[in-house]
């Protein structure tokens, strides 16, 4: 995709960003929308894998454009997270863009820090990602009860998160949605970035005008419409990293609201963050992306300070001792996911059940024409050798 024209932030969009909703405009493109011809390669009922293949057990999920389920492969007996995503909505919400560009992210960014997808498959209704069931639950659940993390943790943390931005930079992809409901911890205290419906193929020196993203981790340059690149990722950093530590994000105003003025302003960070800690923040901060740290290159964050003494070879390979470790009782134990949310939608699928008379699979998948086939989104991981076959 080429560069969005510049275009000036209307007040009805920069109402939708005080009131934080989740912004993603893009404009359909009618050559994007998939197919209503089966592929002359390979049609979705040719994929060696399909929704018959797992049992969904729980659903632990459900964001804007779809659902998550815990699920287990009767083929093998092991445990997945199932994304769920409605072929029909995806086009409705002009998402067709995004979700080509998330299924492709998947595939190519391999990396420890990053989530692994292990199947991608489609039927007539929906498309579905099989990844990895990371057990530890998201950085967002443990903040809201720790209320604040000490330096060390922080950095365990930041560190990990650090190198996976930057495999994603150097591989010409920007995040655009860091965020601590967006990291994860796997079973042995690691952290795993996910959700990259929001990522974007860059290339160097390419600039964009689209505004995407949460609102509360969008930097200056996105929310005022000037044009951005991979920097705006480091001003997220900056917003996890004040996260961390004082548990409270850095710039909400006394009603709880975004205020676009605050990011002229100069951020008061309290004294419980330590001075070189506070250094990064603020240099992660800077209004003006070619100012900001992280601009020229990921060394930039990674020479600061605040990471002196943290060997980012021992980071990559996993030999730091994680701050936290979960103590799980089975390969589906949810205790670090929040039982309140998964209560509700389990009121929801159980009142949606009697509606329909539907059980387990039954009530995700729908035969029928496949009005709108995905080319090539069929995707197999070979778990035992390590390599994948992409059809």
């Amino acid at each position: 995709m080429g560069c969005c024209q510049k275009k000036k932030i209307s007040e009805e969009t920069l109402d939708k960003i005080i009131e934080n909703e989740k912004l993603v405009p893009d404009s359909i493109n009618t050559s994007e929308i998939p197919s209503d011809v089966p592929s002359s390669r390979l049609s979705f009922d040719s994929s060696s894998t399909s929704l018959e293949y797992f049992k969904t057990i729980k659903v632990i999920g459900k964001g804007s454009f779809g659902k998550v389920y815990l699920v287990k492969n009767l083929k093998n007996e092991k445990i997945y997270a199932m994304k769920v995503l409605e072929k029909q909505y995806v086009i409705d919400k002009n998402q067709v863009s995004h979700t080509k560009t998330e299924r492709l992210a998947l595939e190519k960014l391999k990396h420890p820090f990053i989530v692994k997808l292990n199947y991608a498959f489609q039927d007539t209704k929906n498309l579905y990602f099989i990844t990895e069931f990371l057990q530890g639950g998201e950085l967002f659940f443990h903040l809201s009860k720790n209320l604040g993390y000490k330096e060390k943790a922080v950095k365990f943390y930041m560190s990990q998160v650090l190198l996976a931005l930057e495999f994603m930079h150097n591989n010409n992809y920007i995040y655009r949605d860091l965020k601590p409901e967006n990291i994860m911890i796997d079973k042995e205290g690691n952290i795993k970035l996910t959700d990259f419906g929001l990522s974007k193929i860059m290339k160097p020196n390419e600039t964009t005008f689209t505004l995407c993203g949460t609102a509360e981790y969008l930097a200056p340059e996105i929310i005022f419409g000037q044009g951005y690149d991979k920097t705006c990722d480091w001003f997220s950093f900056g917003v996890v990293i004040f996260e961390m530590f004082c548990g409270y994000h850095p710039f909400r105003s006394k009603n709880k609201k975004i205020d676009p003025t605050i990011y002229l302003r100069k951020t008061y960070i309290p004294d419980k963050v330590g001075k070189d800690a506070k250094d990064l923040i603020e240099k992660l901060f800077v209004s003006n992306p070619k100012k900001r740290l992280g601009y020229n290159s990921s060394n930039e964050v990674k020479n600061h300070p605040f990471f002196k003494g943290i060997d980012f070879d021992k980071v990559l390979n996993k030999e730091y001792k994680p701050p936290f470790i979960p103590e799980l009782e089975s390969d589906t134990d949810l205790k670090y996911f929040d039982e309140n949310f998964i209560g509700i939608i389990d009121a929801e699928e159980k009142e949606k059940e009697e509606n329909k008379g539907k059980n387990d699979n039954e009530e995700i998948k729908e035969n029928g024409k496949d009005d709108y086939h995905f080319e090539g989104f069929t995707y197999e991981q070979n778990e035992e050798e390590g390599e994948s076959n992409n059809i």
